[in-house]
């Protein structure tokens, strides 16, 4: 299988050149003033938000800068807007941590680099394990849209004092992608996948983001606004307002069930965490079942699981489990019901009133080629 070819080939070198110093330009002008912008704006805004209207004009500029090549391509919308949502949170509450550098780092920088953000290391460890295991796997260079996806997402999740939770969950999400698969599916979706894991197997050194909620609107109306067209471009909007109109009435359930306020259960809907869940984790192609009711009738039961791990068994960690559970479940499913379709209508009478003969190689590629239809990063 030939990769499609990249969006950015019908532009020129002095174009990319040029698009490439703009961006610079836009970063690094922002820091330049960010400080004065940021001191302008605080007798009428205060600092979270006057953080996130600054990044988010700057996400604008550099959107305008590289729109003719992301309109081409639906590959790049979603890590367009995993970077918003990291850019957003971090500037709203500060999402990003920083760890003490490693000493062969302080000697190697010379005493310049005396922290580092495990959430960028992170990415840095999906992306090279992406290349390695997916040139090993394919026999050629792999799409580095998921593992870009799943080194964000992890890094955002992933909260610990040292750095190998961060790593361990990174390569396990990787990895499972290309072992934990049918044809082109994936059987869980990465992130999940590889939290769930940690979370289970290092809970002394493992946290997660899932508890923690932001409170300026500002980040989280930018956030949907922005997810919600990419969502609708992509023709999966559905499920993440399936997932919410759900999510919001079992909200009021839980808080008539346990006696905590309404508002209590209904604030992780304003989380990154949450926010990566409806738009990443839940709608990712290659891990979620085909046809428009049957993603409805999947996030709906995903939301209803969520709620039952919640109460039944006061699990914190209630999102990641409750995917971890229907996920792989509603995919076997969906794939035994395709084969048993393809069998019944091989078996259905030809035109002569004869039954077709039993599979050959032909019919069964057919049949693999319908279980493996195209999707998007998973």
């Amino acid at each position: 299988m030939t990769p499609p070819p990249s969006p950015s080939g019908d532009l020129s070198r002095s174009d990319l050149l040029i698009r490439a110093v703009a961006t610079a330009l836009v970063i690094g002008g922002f820091y330049a003033v960010r400080g004065t912008l940021l001191a302008w704006s605080t007798g009428s805004l205060d600092p979270a938000s006057a953080r996130v209207i600054a990044v988010t004009v700057v996400l604008g500029a550099l959107l305008g800068v590289w729109w003719k090549v992301v309109s081409r391509d639906p590959r790049l919308h979603a890590p367009i807007l995993i970077t918003a949502i990291l850019a957003l949170s971090d500037a709203s509450f500060g999402i990003l941590e920083n760890h003490p550098a490693p000493p062969w780092l302080v000697s190697l920088s010379g005493g310049l680099v005396m922290e580092y953000t495990p959430t960028f290391a992170t990415m840095a460890i999906t992306l090279l394990t992406e290349i390695v295991v997916g040139r090993f796997y394919w026999g050629r260079w792999p799409n580095l849209a998921s593992a870009y996806i799943s080194g964000i997402s992890a890094g955002i999740l992933m909260k610990s004092s040292v750095f190998w939770p961060f790593a361990l969950c990174g390569i396990i999400s990787i990895l499972s992608k290309y072992v934990l698969r049918t044809g082109e599916r994936h059987l869980w979706n990465p992130t999940n996948f590889g939290m769930t894991v940690m979370l289970f197997l290092a809970p002394l050194h493992a946290a997660s983001l899932s508890v923690q909620a932001g409170n300026n609107g500002w980040a989280v109306v930018t956030i949907w606004i922005l997810g919600g067209l990419i969502m609708y471009n992509l023709g999966r909007f559905h499920m993440p307002l399936a997932f919410v109109a759900v999510f919001v009435p079992l909200a009021f359930l839980r808080s008539a069930v346990t006696g905590h306020p309404w508002q209590t259960e209904l604030a992780p809907i304003t989380s990154p965490m949450f926010q990566l869940y409806i738009f990443f984790m839940i709608t990712d192609p290659k891990t979620t079942v085909r046809g428009r009711w049957n993603q409805i009738l999947f996030v709906v039961v995903v939301a209803i699981a969520e709620t039952v791990f919640r109460l039944a068994l006061k699990d914190v960690h209630s999102l990641y489990h409750a995917l971890f559970v229907v996920g792989p479940v509603a995919n076997v499913i969906e794939l035994v019901a395709i084969r048993l379709r393809a069998r019944a209508a091989l078996r259905e009478p030809g035109p002569t009133g004869a039954v077709e003969p039993a599979p050959g190689p032909a019919p069964v590629a057919a049949a693999a080629a319908s279980e493996n239809a195209p999707g998007g990063a998973g």
